[in-house]
């Protein structure tokens, strides 16, 4: 019932919508507009002359098929004028509907009336009154659209009554433009453009028949040439020719069909070859196990290589290859294969059992090569072979090798290049071309140790070195006697530790003059840097003098001068010199710390100045065989004390204010308060704050909020209301103030009752809250605790 009543409210409501509009004025005119090649000046006919011309060079027929003598087309559409009265309004409008161009506008099968529209529709709509005159004229320009367009809606005020208006549309032109010309060379270049995609995609059918996903020789250029048809598709499919020619309705080509007849050939080739590419490497490997199979080795080894191109972990491929390698000769090859197979590829039980079999003839042609160069005398080339056939033995679990056969051999191999060695290191030796030699020697007692199992007792190699070195000894021994008679010390020395360093090093016999040579060009080197030593000290470069008097004493000991009475005399000048040198730095050290620690004093600055005091005393104590007074430091340290101690209060106070620890923060610098007055810390020229003001002007509003606290338990209401007002003021929440406001107004509460305070309880709660709102869980707790002590 209630749907049936708002239907009929909205229908009451629409008809007399109706009723208030009136239809004043009405009439339909058909226009026509025949468009033809012309003589005029005018730039619109410039414009359709130009249009003429491109409809001839391309040939544009009528929808019959018939071409043209010279092509032209008509223009029709039809203009529909109303007025209608709105009751304190009239609504003008004119219609261009049913627009239609006929004539020349078939071009290769596609109705082109749309590209032919003029850009511009020009008229003027005069509004007549009944006596038809002009009441008022609107100039209106529009673009023509197949749909219609609105040359005119306006409104203007109705106001006579009565009075019969009418419209009338005069001077109407059509005008073409640049834009149109371009449009039609636009339309039909897209016409073209849809038979040059017809060509490619009857193409593009041709060349995909040609793919052959079964070609595995060729398959990566079946697969590009895939591919391109691929892109050539997705290229027309852009060009949307189904929108922009409207297909759908005019396709006369069936381009349409083609390309999707295109794209279903292309998606079944593509999984044809996507296939075959995925399985590429089975496919190369059953061609090259059929040739094999065949005797034609060499071209199966050819399809295995593409086998492992394409899947580089198919391991039958592998092992085939390796097998090839092996008959050709090639272990080593064949060796690296067969490893990357057994140990890093997963393979199926056949294939394994295969490579298991293939290593096991690799192991033993690696042994029967080491024989082979044994034989021949190539001992490198021969452990070559037998290490190898060893590394594959230890690599591959599960293989049967002859170790026996490997260990004989490998020992045979290793004596050779041995005895090899030591021989070319004699020679060289008798050449008297010590570092060859000495470099051969090296290499054999490296070579014994890493064949160690074979060439454990040899001693060859060993003696070798030693009659190398030997001649190095005697060289240098003479060669310092050489430098000694020129007065060179320094440089005969060098060569004396040369030979003293071989001497010790290896067990030739020793030259008995040599300590005598190596002591006669140490003294003099020892007193020079003893000279050197006590410049140092003098220029107070105490490091460097203590390394020389320790590298001095090092150099007594080792050339036996530990008792030379002019050594000892440098010496005893030198460590003099130094103690001496020490004492005035420590002297420096302690007058700079005692009259930093004065200075700030004067900045009333007292940890640090103890701090700087502390400094001086431990400089002085530091070198206590020096006796420098330290009276002065420690008079002033004791002068400070009560100020410093002070200090360090208030800096533990800010210590635990920073660490958020509030609560003992507070009792600290109350306890540096008492301390202040106890010690009379006030002579020292330092003024302490109240903790009140502290909490004031501390930044910190927690901190501030817990001195609030603290004043409302110590009994202070009033210090603990103004304080929190203050805090209250910057910005505190009053959310956290609530329990301490409700204390406050109970402690002041039971104090007035206490007291015999007789005022009223809104009047004095008004009071000790100041009248301030962010204070009225004070005043409420104040007035609730009165009334109930008042009970009592």
């Amino acid at each position: 019932m209630k749907k049936a009543i708002l239907f009929f409210a909205v229908a009451l409501a629409s008809f007399a919508v109706e009723a208030q509009n009136k239809l004043v004025f009405e009439e339909k005119t058909a226009e026509a507009y025949v468009l033809k090649y012309g003589t005029g000046s005018g730039s619109s006919q410039a414009q359709l002359n130009s249009i003429i011309n491109i409809l001839t060079q391309n040939q544009v027929t009528t929808r019959n098929g018939r071409p043209p003598r010279k092509p032209e087309f008509a223009l029709r559409f039809e203009q529909q004028a109303q007025i209608t009265d709105t009751g304190d309004k009239l609504q003008l409008k004119v219609q261009v509907a049913k627009v239609q161009v006929s004539g020349s506008t078939d071009y290769k099968g596609f109705e082109i009336g749309d590209a032919l529209l003029p850009d511009k529709y020009k008229a003027k709509v005069q509004l007549l009154n009944a006596q038809d005159k002009v009441v008022q004229v609107y100039d209106r320009t529009v673009t023509i659209k197949p749909n219609g367009v609105a040359l005119l809606q306006e409104q203007l005020p109705d106001t006579a009554a009565n009075q019969s208006y009418k419209l009338q549309v005069v001077e109407e032109q059509v005008e073409f433009t640049a834009a149109d010309v371009q449009q039609l060379r636009e339309q039909l270049g897209l016409v073209r453009a849809y038979y040059a995609a017809d060509d490619r995609v009857l193409q593009a059918l041709k060349e995909v028949a040609l793919v052959r996903p079964d070609d595995i020789d060729r398959l990566p250029l079946q697969d590009r040439k895939l591919h391109e048809l691929e892109e050539q598709y997705e290229f027309l499919k852009k060009e949307n020719y189904t929108e922009k020619l409207h297909l759908k309705q005019q396709d006369p080509q069936r381009l349409k069909y083609k390309m999707e007849q295109l794209q279903q050939v292309l998606q079944e080739r593509r999984k044809a070859v996507n296939y075959t590419l995925a399985t590429i490497h089975e496919h190369f490997y059953n061609r090259g196990l059929s040739l094999l199979n065949n005797g034609n080795a060499l071209v199966a080894q050819t399809y295995f290589v593409k086998s492992v191109e394409a899947n580089p972990n198919f391991a039958p491929a592998h092992v085939q290859l390796a097998r090839i390698d092996l008959m050709n000769g090639y272990i080593r090859e064949a060796t690296n294969r067969i490893r990357d197979v057994l140990t890093r590829m997963r393979i199926d039980p056949q294939t394994e059992q295969l490579a298991q079999l293939l290593a096991q003839d690799i192991f033993a042609a690696q042994v029967n090569e080491g024989n082979r160069f044994t034989t021949r005398g190539e001992y490198s080339s021969a452990l070559e072979a037998y290490a190898e056939a060893r590394d594959l033995c230890s690599t591959i679990g599960g293989l049967r090798c002859n170790l026996q056969a490997l260990n004989d051999g490998e020992a045979r191999a290793a004596n050779g290049v041995y005895r090899s060695m030591v021989e070319s290191g004699k020679q060289l030796l008798s050449r008297n071309d010590l570092q060859e030699a000495e470099r051969l020697a090296q290499e054999a007692l490296g070579f014994q140790r890493e064949y160690d199992y074979v060439l454990h007792n040899a001693t060859e190699a060993g003696d070798l070195l030693d009659q190398v070195k030997f001649h190095y000894y005697l060289g240098f021994i003479e060669e310092g006697k050489r430098f000694l008679a020129q007065q060179n010390h320094r440089a005969a020395l060098g060569q004396f530790e040369e030979a003293l360093a071989l001497e010790q090093r290896y067990t030739f016999r020793p030259m008995q003059e040599l300590r005598q040579l190596s002591q006669k060009a140490a003294k003099p080197v020892l007193l020079a840097m003893l000279t050197d030593g006590y410049e140092q000290a003098m220029q107070n470069r105490l490091g460097t003098a203590r390394q020389t008097a320790a590298d001095a004493t090092a150099m007594q000991e080792r050339f036996a001068l530990v008792q030379d009475a002019e050594v000892q005399s440098k010496y005893k000048l030198l460590r003099e010199r130094i103690f001496t040198q020490e004492c005035i730095n420590t002297q420096t050290t302690y007058d700079k710390h005692y009259q930093n620690a004065q200075a700030l004093v004067r900045e009333k600055k007292f940890i640090a100045a103890a701090q700087a005091y502390e400094a001086a005393i431990s400089a002085a104590e530091g070198m206590a065989e020096c006796g420098v007074a330290t009276f002065t430091a420690t008079d002033g340290r004791t002068a400070i004390a009560a100020a410093a101690n002070y200090q360090r209060k208030l800096e533990e106070a800010n210590r635990l204010i920073s660490g958020k620890k509030y609560s003992e923060a507070i009792l600290q610098y109350e306890t540096a308060r008492s301390y202040y007055l106890s010690q009379q810390v006030n002579k020292y020229g330092l003024d302490h704050i109240s903790l009140f003001n502290f909490a004031v002007k501390h930044p910190d509003q927690p901190f501030t909020a817990a001195v609030v606290g603290f004043y409302a338990n110590e009994g202070e209401e009033q210090a603990s209301i103004q304080l929190l007002s203050l805090l209250l003021e910057k910005g505190y929440r009053k959310g956290k103030t609530r329990k301490v406001q409700q204390q406050l107004g109970k402690q002041l509460a039971l104090k007035d009752v206490q007291q015999g305070q007789t005022g009223e309880a809104k009047i004095l709660s008004v009071k000790y809250s100041q009248n301030n709102r962010d204070l009225k869980k004070l005043k409420k707790a104040y007035e609730k605790e009165r009334k109930r002590l008042g009970k009592r």
